[in-house]
């Protein structure tokens, strides 16, 4: 809720919308309490430009990061000899535990925890465990004693920032090695002609690119700024807009160009339209993933007869397939490869070295290698994809906009649909494209029902 009507705080949060805020990020924070896998998947939060909305979307960050940073460790993962010592209750649910004297500093490694990919365990470590109605032993005790039968413990460990580029390098990309995402540009001398930057790892291994002068130092840079890795850029495509045009509008009907397209329509309809195709997607974008980064992809190397030199692919099952192979003593002999795309062929003859980093050069049988190619597929196949979350706080008319497209109904009838204040809309994209809208508009929050409004108005 904002002011609407004027004064001092016009277009700011009034109070209430503070407390809305509030608990809206709690009820995301219990969310990710009830399901660790949910928490692992938090990936990034944006919001408009607009003043209320920034201000939401920051009330609501400092809840959920302050979650972030305990850091969900399975029981499983820690050493048994392990013993804490109380500290404090946290609240009637969770108690504060250190790490006691005796325990051999370690790393707990999770690739699906995307902001926490891994954390550190040693002494003086502060531990978060559910314990019903507290703990205050002043003895150290097995972690196994205070965890009970949950299945996870908490490390704390905050959030460690990450260095962005200001949006006006927004578009560069290196011209080593193509990244888009840097965190410093170091400038060719003469960038301001040839146009050429480079990353920090390809300025640290000696920038090359056939536009670069002899003597070219690229002494210039740009440095990005340290920000928070969970908060991504404001948006101003995410702004209020009314999105198209509209099959009912109670303050338009009685007027002549009812229902009919304007130019301020086609302005907000090409910017809400750039913010859907910017953030509504895959986890993984099919057309920009290379193809060593494919899931379903295995990596093959072999070694050319008579040279050594050694060719490395990405390919499917189906791909690797295709090839022709003959056993010539204890090795399986290739009379050509296929391309990087599995498309055109490279006459030679090549043998087979490893499969997905696997030493296969004593087998001399092309059907036992596909035996295993397949073998490896079907492992791939069996990989359940994590989740990935990304939190929009946009205003209302954005979120019906999105929803209408994503479900692909007709985008006319966006006023059909309401939605009150900091009430939240859920819907999953999964790996196949299909969507799927978990709730709309729901007030399945904290607040309590005196807080049900939209705008200034009570929303009952």
């Amino acid at each position: 809720q904002y002011e609407t009507k004027g004064g001092p705080g016009a277009g700011r949060l009034t109070e209430l919308g503070r407390e809305q805020a509030r608990m809206a990020g709690r009820h995301i924070v219990a969310r990710m309490r009830a399901d660790p896998a949910l928490k692992k998947g938090m990936l990034r939060m944006t919001s408009s430009v607009l003043d209320r909305a920034v201000e939401t979307a920051d009330i609501m960050q400092a809840e959920i990061e302050a979650e972030l940073a305990w850091v969900d460790v399975p029981v499983t993962a820690m050493p048994a000899e392990l013993k804490v010592m109380f500290s404090r209750n946290i609240d009637a649910d969770y108690a504060e535990m250190l790490v006691d004297e005796g325990c051999e500093p370690f790393v707990h490694k999770d690739p699906s925890n995307l902001l926490q990919p891994s954390v550190q365990i040693k002494i003086g470590s502060r531990i978060r465990v559910a314990i019903s109605g507290g703990s205050s032993s002043s003895s150290a005790v097995p972690l196994s004693d205070v965890v009970g039968s949950s299945k996870f413990f908490s490390v704390l460990s905050s959030l460690a920032l990450v260095k962005r580029l200001p949006d006006r390098f927004e578009g560069f990309s290196c011209d080593g090695c193509e990244t888009a995402t840097m965190e410093d540009i170091h400038w060719s001398d003469h960038a301001e002609n040839n146009s050429v930057l480079f990353c920090n790892d390809c300025f640290a291994k000696g920038p090359k690119h056939k536009k670069l002068k002899e003597g070219d130092t690229c002494s210039r840079a740009s440095h990005g700024e340290l920000q928070s890795p969970f908060r991504a850029p404001n948006d101003k495509n995410l702004n209020e807009a009314r999105p198209t045009q509209q099959i009912y509008d109670r303050r338009l009907r009685d007027k002549k160009d009812y229902g009919t397209l304007n130019s301020q329509i086609l302005k907000d309809h090409a910017a809400v339209e750039a913010a859907f195709n910017a953030h509504m997607h895959r986890a993984v974008d099919h057309k920009k993933v290379k193809r060593k980064n494919r899931e379903d992809v295995i990596h093959f190397t072999f070694s050319a007869s008579g040279t050594g030199k050694k060719h490395e692919r990405y390919w499917t099952a189906k791909e690797f397939a295709r090839l022709d192979g003959a056993t010539e003593g204890d090795r399986v002999v290739f009379p050509f490869l296929l391309d990087d795309d599995a498309k055109k062929r490279t006459e030679g003859r090549f043998l087979m070295d490893a499969i997905a980093g696997t030493e296969f050069k004593g087998v001399g049988d092309k059907a036992a290698l596909q035996a295993v190619v397949e073998e490896k597929a079907k492992q791939l196949k069996k990989k359940v994809p994590e989740k990935q979350m990304e939190i929009f706080v946009v205003h209302q008319n954005i979120i019906r906009y999105m929803f209408m497209r994503l479900m692909q109904f007709d985008t006319t009838a966006w006023l059909n649909f309401g939605g009150g204040n900091c009430t939240m809309t859920q819907l999953r994209i999964k790996r196949t494209g299909d969507v799927s809208c978990d709730f709309f508009g729901d007030h399945g929050s904290m607040m309590p029902v005196s807080h049900y409004t939209f705008n200034k108005s009570p929303d009952v």
